[in-house]
């Protein structure tokens, strides 16, 4: 009996707890959906101040400055992969477009030299912060102020095939660094639903641990005295007296009357 209702409990709290794990991970998912979102209105809201920005400059006679500080591979990559999928994903998709065409035709001009102010170049190397200190690291440059260009090399093959295994470098780290954040997000989930599961099981404990005391009180007390009522006289009870006193009264009657 001990056995079944141990194993009784061990399934309800299994039970419990594969409930709030989906549960949880339905709400993940949600968080997750919102936050694509989010990132994805607040992608749109820099590029339109960026394109108001450039405007404005180029009103004024000025013109934008693609320049950025430098950073080191490695640098560039953590910058990139610490960013949403939803953030990072233009930048990865054109870069690799453009490796691909670099290594279709490595000696094409065409294919090495990038204008940053047009729109669909900029969402993927503008927009994305770390997109052109990661193409700088790997030999990239900024020329005429709004060019992104790969330089003439002695073996355009290899230089192409250099490049494509960089970004293809990046693409595996990035999607690494979002699996990790991912698992890391689902394993504090996992233990907040844990948490939450032992401590209702430590609270029903606690309730029959004190049901059980309440219990032995009362035991200990032993049963309360109860009074005891007089028994009323029946009716034939009644009848009984009657006759008597009747009898007695006609004896007495007799003797005064002798």
């Amino acid at each position: 009996g001990g056995g079944g209702g141990g194993g009784g409990s061990g399934g309800s709290d299994a039970a419990a707890l594969e409930a709030a794990l989906v549960a949880n991970r339905q709400w993940l998912e949600a968080q997750q959906g919102q936050l694509r979102q989010a990132g994805e209105a607040l992608r749109r809201r820099q590029e339109a101040i960026e394109e108001r920005a450039a405007a404005a400059a180029a009103a004024a006679g000025g013109g934008r400055t693609y320049e950025e500080e430098a950073l080191s591979v490695e640098d560039a990559t953590a910058k990139l992969a610490a960013l949403s999928d939803t953030r990072v994903r233009p930048a990865l998709d054109l870069m690799g477009k453009m490796m691909a065409n670099v290594s279709k035709a490595p000696a094409e001009p065409k294919y090495r030299r990038m204008r940053l102010s047009n729109k669909l170049v900029a969402e993927g190397l503008v927009h994305v912060p770390g997109a052109r200190q990661f193409l700088v690291a790997h030999g990239w440059r900024i020329v005429e102020r709004e060019f992104l260009e790969l330089p003439p090399s002695d073996d355009p093959a290899a230089q192409a095939a250099a490049q494509a295994a960089a970004v293809a470098a990046l693409t595996l780290a990035v999607a690494q660094a979002q699996e990790e954040r991912r698992r890391a997000e689902l394993e504090a989930r996992k233990r907040e639903a844990a948490e939450r599961v032992a401590k209702q099981k430590a609270d029903r404990e606690a309730m029959k641990a004190a049901m059980a005391r309440d219990r032995a009180e009362v035991a200990a007390r032993g049963p309360a005295q109860a009074s005891v009522a007089k028994k009323l006289p029946t009716e034939s009870a009644g009848s009984m007296s009657s006759a008597i006193f009747q009898e007695q009264e006609e004896a007495e009657a007799r003797a005064n009357a002798r």
